[in-house]
C-alpha cells in the first residue's frame, strides 16, 4: 500500500484515574526494575570483532580489553538499550580478557567480565568489506569501508573508470574518504584498496554511483513601466524527488515594490504546501519556503511529486522609480532538500529587473 505523508504530528497522552469511595486495602509499592544486563558478548561479524550488549535500560559504556591487562579502551557514548560496537585494535589467533562497564542515565554502573578469542587470519592481505557510498550531492559523496586489520586508506575513483586516487597512509580499520569537486548528474566508479604494515595489498570490487542533478533556480530579465505591476516567474529546473525548497531574492535598489508571491503551476500541479513566505520591502527582500508530499510504499520512501521543471511561483512587482532594480538569489538562504533531507545546492540565475519611464 502506498501512503502519502506531508506533515505528521504526534501527541502522547497518559491518563491515570482513580475511583472514589471504598477501601482498597494495603498495596505493595511498585519501584523501578533492577538495572541488569540481558547479555554481553564479543563476536566476529563481517570480518570484524564486535562487542555487543543489551540492558533493560538505556546505557552508554566503557569497554576495556587486552591479552593480559586492559590496554585498550572503547568509549561508547551513544545512549541505547542495545549496542554493537566494532573493535579496531587486536591480533589474530589470540585470547583476550575484557571488562564492560554499562552506565545508565542516572549514573548507575554494572560491570561484566569475560574473555574472547580472535580467529585465524582468513587471508594474508587485508579483507575489504562494508563499502558504503552515502551523502551523495551534486558535487560530493562520502565513501566508507572496513578492513579486517589495520591498513592504509586508498580510494580510486573516476568518471566511468577509477583512474584518480586519494590515499591516507595512516593505518586504520575504519576508512572514510570524502570525495569533492564532482560533476552533477554523472556516473562515477570507486574502488577501495588497502595496504597493511607488511606491504600486502587488499583490493575491493568496483562500485558505481551517480551524483545528483544540479537544481537550478532562475529569474528572467524583466522590464516594467513606472507605476505598473508585472508578474515575474521563478523557475526551477532539474528537480528530482524534491521535498522542500527555500529561496530568497534580494533587489539591489528600492525602485520596485514587492506586492505579493503567488504559486506557479509546478507548485500547484504537484500539490505543494506553502510553508513560509515573507516580504520585507524595507530590505528589498523576499523569502519563500515550500514543501511537497513524500510518497511511501509501506515504510520505504519512493519519491515526491516535485520532479522536472516549471514555474514555482510568481512575484508581483510594481515600479516605483525608473532605473535598474537588480535581482539576485541569496545563496546563503536558497537551497533544496530531497526526500531523505539531503541538502540540494542550487545553480542560481537572475536577470536584471529594470523600471522604465
Amino acid at each position: 500500500m502506498t501512503k502519502r505523508i506531508a506533515l505528521l504530528t504526534f501527541f502522547a497522552v497518559l491518563t491515570i484515574s482513580c475511583g472514589s469511595g471504598g477501601s482498597s486495602g494495603p498495596t505493595t509499592p511498585v519501584g523501578p526494575e533492577e538495572f541488569s544486563l540481558d547479555y554481553c558478548r564479543v563476536v566476529e561479524v563481517d570480518n570484524r570483532m564486535r562487542v555487543e550488549w543489551s540492558a533493560n535500560r538505556i546505557t552508554t559504556g566503557e569497554f576495556r580489553y587486552g591479552q593480559t591487562v586492559f590496554t585498550q579502551l572503547v568509549n561508547v557514548t551513544t545512549p541505547a538499550d542495545t549496542h554493537s560496537v566494532a573493535l579496531s585494535t587486536y591480533s589474530f589467533s589470540s585470547l583476550y580478557v575484557y571488562r564492560l562497564t554499562a552506565i545508565d542515565a542516572e549514573g548507575n554502573r554494572l560491570e561484566y567480565t569475560g574473555d574472547f578469542e580472535t580467529p585465524d587470519k582468513a587471508t594474508p592481505e587485508p579483507i575489504i568489506s562494508q563499502l558504503r557510498i552515502q551523502e551523495i550531492t551534486e558535487a560530493s559523496a562520502r565513501v566508507t569501508w572496513q578492513t579486517d586489520e589495520p591498513a592504509s586508506t586508498i580510494l580510486y575513483y573516476g568518471e566511468g573508470v577509477a583512474s584518480d586516487s586519494i590515499t591516507n597512509s595512516e593505518l586504520a580499520m575504519d576508512h572514510v574518504v570524502l570525495l569533492g569537486g564532482l560533476s552533477s548528474s554523472t556516473s562515477y566508479t570507486v574502488r577501495p584498496e588497502a595496504v597493511d604494515a607488511d606491504g600486502l595489498r587488499g583490493v575491493g570490487t568496483d562500485s558505481l554511483f551517480a551524483t545528483a542533478a544540479l537544481l537550478t533556480l532562475s529569474l528572467p530579465a524583466t522590464q516594467l513601466t513606472l507605476g505598473d505591476t508585472v508578474l515575474v516567474p521563478v523557475t526551477i529546473d532539474a528537480a528530482s524527488d524534491l521535498a522542500a525548497l527555500q529561496y530568497s531574492i534580494v533587489f539591489s535598489e528600492g525602485n520596485i515594490e514587492i506586492l505579493g508571491i503567488s504559486e506557479g503551476p509546478f507548485f500547484d500541479d504537484n500539490e505543494g504546501f506553502n510553508f513560509f513566505r515573507a516580504i520585507a520591502n524595507g530590505d528589498n527582500r523576499l523569502t519563500n519556503t515550500m514543501t511537497w508530499v513524500i510518497e511511501y510504499n509501506g515504510n520505504e520512501r519512493i519519491g515526491t511529486n516535485a520532479d522536472g521543471s516549471g514555474v514555482v511561483a510568481y512575484l508581483e512587482l510594481r515600479g516605483l522609480e525608473p532605473g535598474p532594480a537588480g535581482a539576485e538569489f541569496a545563496a546563503d538562504s536558497t537551497f533544496g532538500l530531497d526526500m531523505f533531507a539531503q541538502m540540494r545546492t542550487c545553480s542560481l540565475r537572475a536577470g536584471l529587473i529594470t523600471v522604465i519611464p
